[in-house]
C-alpha cells in the first residue's frame, strides 16, 4: 500500500476516534467509506483509471456524513472537508485534489452523468449499498446504474 493511502487511512481513522459518537451509524458510516474504497479501486483498475485516486475518493467520499452525523448535501459539503484535509496533509497535487473533490461532490448525483471519476464514485458507491451494506432490494436511484454495472463486471443478481 502506498504511503499516501496508508498516511489517509490513518488520518480518517484518527479523525473517526475524536469526533464521532462510538454508535452504530458511524461504525456504519466508517465501514462504508472502507468499502467503497475497495470498490473503486477495483473498478479504476477494470477502467483504466488511477487506483490510488479511486482509493482515497472512495476514502472520502462520506467524510462529511462520518464526523458530522448529517446526510443533508453531504457530497458538496464533504467536497469542501475533503479539500480541507488534503490540502493540510500535502498528500496530493493540485490536479488530483481536483478530481477528487470533483468526485466527491457529484457523488450522490446518481441519475446524472460526470466526469469519469465522477461515476467512479458513483459506481463504487452503489456496488457497496448492495453488496456490502445489504441495501436489497437495490435503491429505486440506484436501480438502473447497478444494472448496467452488473453487465459490465459480469455480476448476477443473486
Amino acid at each position: 500500500m502506498s504511503s499516501r493511502i496508508e498516511q489517509l487511512r490513518n488520518k480518517v481513522d484518527s479523525l473517526a476516534e475524536k469526533r464521532c459518537r462510538n454508535d452504530s451509524w458511524s461504525r456504519f458510516c466508517l465501514q462504508h467509506m472502507y468499502a467503497v474504497s475497495s470498490f473503486a479501486a477495483m473498478i479504476a483498475e477494470k477502467r483504466g483509471l488511477d487506483v490510488e485516486l479511486a482509493l482515497i475518493i472512495g476514502q472520502l467520499h462520506d467524510i462529511y456524513s462520518l464526523l458530522n452525523d448529517d446526510t443533508e448535501k453531504h457530497a458538496k459539503n464533504g467536497s469542501k472537508l475533503a479539500r480541507e484535509l488534503l490540502t493540510e496533509m500535502g498528500i496530493v497535487d493540485a490536479e488530483e485534489l481536483e478530481i477528487i473533490c470533483t468526485a466527491i461532490k457529484y457523488h450522490s448525483k446518481k441519475r446524472l452523468i460526470h466526469d469519469e471519476y465522477s461515476e467512479l464514485a458513483k459506481d463504487a458507491d452503489v456496488l457497496s449499498h448492495y453488496y456490502h451494506d445489504g441495501f436489497r432490494p437495490a435503491l429505486e436511484k440506484d436501480r438502473e446504474r447497478l444494472e448496467a454495472l452488473q453487465l459490465e463486471f459480469d455480476l448476477n443478481d443473486t
